[in-house]
């Protein structure tokens, strides 16, 4: 008998592989000594980390908001922090960051505009906070070239990826010509005729390449300040890794985990790739384990569960049920 595997059963499996991996990490470091590293970090050190990131949720919403005047997409800068933290816990509990694109659809509800355009605006916007953590990257992958030799070529390959293909579809007639030929003969009959009047929606009023620069200069800020949280984190331990070296490793690690998504959260990646890159430096793995994983609680998960509890509070403002 001929088994067959549909994407579906594809797209559950996946996920488990980050798991399994880190599952197989605290098991081989062992769950005694990632606690008492977890106790060894001073509450004090948590409640730095996390004031430290208001700066970023103002940073990352006043982008956010800028992006959205190009494109004639009406807002207010309290709406989009709220939606930024929706999305933050949808992003932190799904595969690649991909839940974060759920807040098309609550931006849909309070704009008024339409769903292509909306799609658009969450693509820009994660596309270019993207390129800019790869950009990091990159740049971390050439300050480590001597220990790590062999993330270098792999971060500039995929470097080279997003941003030649952020180039092709920012213009319109390449993005439609692509659409038509690659993907339209596979869409179904039924939804052929409405395509080209999508496409239409979806490059209306898109930004041009000048005017994503300041946001892709503000993504870099916001992930300097995002690997600064975890920085504060690691003060509670006696590490002498200089800080420019810590925030570029911290920005790798993440940018691996969002590259390889094959984890919910990118769990069990990203702490695999701090453990090693830390593990250079001697640090030991439960404290580059754990310092990864509480830095992921102050960066991602703390501030995601509070946009739960406003995505809970103002459900019938933001409810998904008309729109799905």
């Amino acid at each position: 008998m001929v088994m067959t595997v549909s994407f579906k059963h594809i797209t559950k499996i996946i996920p488990i592989i980050g798991l399994a991996l880190f599952g197989y990490i605290i098991y081989d470091i062992g769950i005694e000594k990632i606690l008492f590293s977890f106790s060894a970090i001073s509450w004090y050190y948590y409640i730095i980390s996390l004031l430290v990131f208001l700066p970023k949720l103002l940073l990352s919403t006043f982008k956010w908001r800028y992006i959205c005047n190009i494109q004639r997409i009406p807002t207010a800068l309290s709406q989009l922090l709220q939606l930024f933290l929706i999305g933050l816990f949808f992003g932190s509990v799904t595969p690649g960051g991909i839940g974060l694109h759920l807040r098309i659809y609550y931006l849909k509800q309070q704009s008024k505009v339409t769903f292509e355009k909306c799609l658009t605006n969450s693509i820009i916007d994660g596309t270019l906070n993207l390129l800019a953590g790869v950009f990091l990257a990159f740049l971390g992958s050439l300050f480590l070239f001597s220990k790590f030799p062999s993330f270098l070529p792999i971060i500039l390959i995929f470097f080279i990826i997003y941003f030649i293909a952020f180039l092709f579809f920012m213009e319109k007639k390449r993005g439609s010509t692509f659409f038509n030929f690659i993907i339209k003969p596979f869409i179904p009959k039924r939804y052929k005729e409405n395509l080209d009047d999508s496409l239409d929606l979806m490059y209306e009023d898109l930004p041009t390449l000048s005017q994503t620069i300041l946001p892709f200069i503000l993504e870099i800020a916001i992930w300097i300040i995002a690997a600064t949280q975890v920085f504060i984190l690691a003060q509670s331990y006696d590490l002498t890794i200089p800080y420019i070296e810590f925030v570029l490793i911290s920005i790798i690690s993440v940018v691996v985990a969002n590259m390889i998504p094959i984890s919910i959260g990118g769990l069990g990646v990203r702490e695999g790739v701090f453990v090693v890159l830390l593990g250079s430096y001697g640090v030991a793995y439960e404290i580059a384990f754990v310092l990864s994983l509480a830095g992921f609680l102050v960066k991602t998960l703390i501030p995601g569960l509070i946009g739960l509890l406003l995505s809970m509070a103002t459900g019938h403002r933001y409810s998904l049920h008309n729109e799905i």
